[in-house]
This record gives C-alpha cells, sequence and structure tokens, in this order.
C-alpha cells in the first residue's frame, strides 16, 4: 500500500480508524483544498478556480504509521444535523483540526467551532484541538498577526466562560500557497506517530554525533513529517526543504529499482544540496516511503562516511518501530 491510499466517499456511519485526524469547518473554508494539496499533489493555483459541490460523505486519506486523516462535510450549522456523534472523539489516539477561513468574518465559524469543542471536549477531555487559521495569502504581516490573535483570544476567552480546558488548543497561520499547511499538519500528525519520544530521542543522538542541526523524518509524497529532532524548527528551512524533493523529481522513480529492503541495508544516500557556503542539506532514504532529511554545516561534508553510518543505524532503528 503506498503511503496515501485515498478512500473517496466513505459513508458517516462507517467506523473510524484508531489513528485519526478529523478535518472539519465550515463549508469554503479550504479544508478539502488542504487535503488535495497534501495527499493528492494537487497544484494550489488549480486549487483556486475549483468548485467542490456539496457533500454528506466523508474522504479519507491513509497516511504510513497507520493514521488516517478524514476530511468531513462541511456544515453551516451543527444544530441542523444533530451535531456529530460524540464517539468519534473518543480514544487516545484523535485529534480534531478545524479550519477557519481568514479572510471571511470569523463570527459564524467561532461559534460553530465552540458548539464542536463542547461536543468533543465532553467526549474525549484530552483531545487535542488544531485550529487553522487559513487563507492567509494575501495579508500584510501584520494583519496576519492581529487575525491569530482576535481569533486566539476569542477561541480561549470562550472556552474560560464555559470552563472548558484548553491546555490542548493550538493554533496556526495557514495557506496552500507555502509550506505552512505541511508544517501545521506535520506538528498534528508527530504528536500520533507511535513512540513520537523514542524517535525524537533518537533523532536528537543523531544530530549530537553527526554534528547535525536539523532531522526530519519525511514522509516523502505528502512531505509532511512525521519526527523531528527538539531544536526549534525554522519554517524556512522547512520550506527549503519541501521545495528540494520537488526539485529532485518523482520520489517513486528515483527509489525504482533498489531492491528488497534488509534489516542491515546500508541506506541509500538520496542527495547533498548546497543551500548557502556554510549549510548542505542530506537526504537519506529509509524505506520505499520515508526519508532522513538533515541539515548540517558544511564541515559535514568531511565526514560524510560517519554520517551514512549513523543513518544507517537510525534507518533501521526506525523501521523497527514502525513495521
Amino acid at each position: 500500500m503506498s503511503d496515501t491510499d485515498l478512500t473517496q466517499g466513505s459513508q458517516l456511519s462507517e467506523p473510524l480508524a484508531d489513528r485519526r485526524i478529523l478535518v472539519m469547518g465550515m463549508p469554503r473554508s479550504g479544508k478539502t483544498c488542504i487535503m488535495q494539496l497534501i495527499f493528492e499533489d494537487k497544484n494550489p493555483y488549480d486549487l483556486m478556480d475549483q468548485l467542490i459541490p456539496p457533500t454528506m460523505v466523508r474522504t479519507a486519506y491513509d497516511m504510513i504509521s497507520g493514521i488516517t486523516v478524514y476530511d468531513f462535510p462541511g456544515i453551516e450549522d451543527l444544530a441542523d444535523v444533530g451535531g456529530p456523534d460524540p464517539e468519534i472523539f473518543v480514544g487516545p489516539n484523535t485529534s480534531l483540526v478545524y479550519v477557519i477561513d481568514a479572510q471571511n468574518e470569523a463570527g459564524k465559524s467561532l461559534a460553530e467551532l465552540l458548539a464542536l469543542i463542547r461536543v468533543a471536549l465532553a467526549a474525549n477531555p484530552a483531545l487535542p484541538v488544531n485550529v487553522f487559521i487559513h487563507k492567509i495569502d494575501g495579508l500584510s504581516e501584520e494583519l496576519k498577526m492581529e487575525t491569530q490573535q482576535g481569533i486566539q483570544q476569542r477561541v480561549l476567552k470562550n472556552m474560560g466562560f464555559e470552563s472548558l480546558d484548553s491546555s490542548n488548543v493550538q493554533f496556526f497561520l495557514t495557506t496552500v500557497f507555502t509550506e505552512t499547511i505541511r508544517e501545521a499538519m506535520s506538528r498534528v500528525s508527530l504528536r500520533m506517530v507511535p513512540r513520537c519520544d523514542y524517535l525524537e530521542s533518537l533523532l536528537n543522538s543523531f544530530c549530537s554525533k553527526s554534528s547535525l542541526d536539523k532531522v526530519f523524518l519525511l514522509d516523502v509524497r505528502s512531505k509532511i513529517y512525521l519526527a523531528t529532532d527538539s531544536s526549534p524548527t525554522d519554517p524556512q528551512l522547512y520550506q527549503f526543504a519541501c521545495k528540494t524533493i520537488d526539485t529532485i523529481g518523482d520520489i517513486s522513480m528515483l527509489c525504482a529499482g533498489l531492491g528488497p529492503e534488509r534489516d542491515d541495508e546500508v541506506v541509500m544516500q538520496r542527495t547533498v544540496v548546497t543551500m548557502d557556503t556554510n549549510m548542505r542539506l542530506f537526504m537519506y532514504q529509509v524505506n520505499l516511503e520515508l526519508s532522513l532529511l538533515c541539515l548540517g554545516p558544511s564541515a559535514v561534508v568531511k565526514q560524510q562516511s560517519l554520517l551514512e553510518f549513523n543513518a544507517a543505524k537510525v534507518a533501521k532503528a526506525i523501521r523497527q518501530i514502525l513495521q
């Protein structure tokens, strides 16, 4: 099975996967375009004029590591359909993403979000709630910050009035025209990957022993990272990394003919890219679906054999964890 198998039109009554991300929002909020960009590799400019007909079925996208992302139909008023089944929010490996159109008045969306949070937290008090403040393209930096602060304050204030726990609520500024949307979905996903704490420790050790600045465990098709080390993520570096993958070409073609994987197989180096005079990007294959994306100083090239040895050991450990 590929890393992103699409199941079109699953009925709302069908059972959900154990590890699941529930994507919801008002009609025309942009959530379906987000899914098509990430999982179907649609061009963002083609999505601008796309008309998506109303539907009462959800779309499921299967990621590697057993996570399924569900795009739920956009609904103007939850009260009109009786609200969502609280059972869909139950479980330790469930996460909610709610998409808000930043270019429209947010009052209605925020009212629906609060109604959704009431139901969701009553069923699962520990549920992570991720608010994507979407379509920020075209907004000035100042207006982006004002929009985020306004929405965040209103959500947290209303939750406080109702004594709802807001400790698991996160806010992200997103657009399909930059990698902000993939970074936001990565931040949601990595909390659900099996043994995510161990993976982070493993990548921390890899960085330290290999003199690297940053490492991502990347799903090469969707360009979502499923794990990273604990150092801060520079959005510009991540955006450069995603663009680098695009320039490499079709990943499945690159991986063709590599033969069967073996636990003791040395990881194949994908590419080395010079970012500037002081930075290099290294990409190593873990399996046909995952790669280690490594960022480090130019001096790392002088100890490339050590880097490749460490990458092979880390890749083997990752395969054992995720198999």
